[in-house]
């Protein structure tokens, strides 16, 4: 039983380090397109001020969401 609470939690403290990676990087722009790789969330590429990094930063997340939910374990 407290074994399949353990394995439960392991994505939670994995996604949070990955989280805490992206918040020791300086660079705003490269801050944002890390937060929102690991997050999967458009919003936080809309903070990116370059163009050309935002587009590629929406880009990105949004075949990361394609990815997650063409995910079928049952077929």
């Amino acid at each position: 039983m407290h074994y399949s609470f353990v394995i439960f939690l392991f994505p939670i403290f994995a996604h949070a380090s990955d989280i805490d990676n992206c918040n020791q990087i300086h660079d705003a722009n490269q801050k944002h397109i890390c937060l929102a790789l690991a997050t999967l969330n458009v919003n936080e590429c809309e903070k990116i001020t370059n163009l050309d990094l935002r587009s590629t930063c929406v880009f990105k997340v949004r075949d990361g969401q394609r990815a997650v939910n063409s995910f079928h374990p049952m077929k």
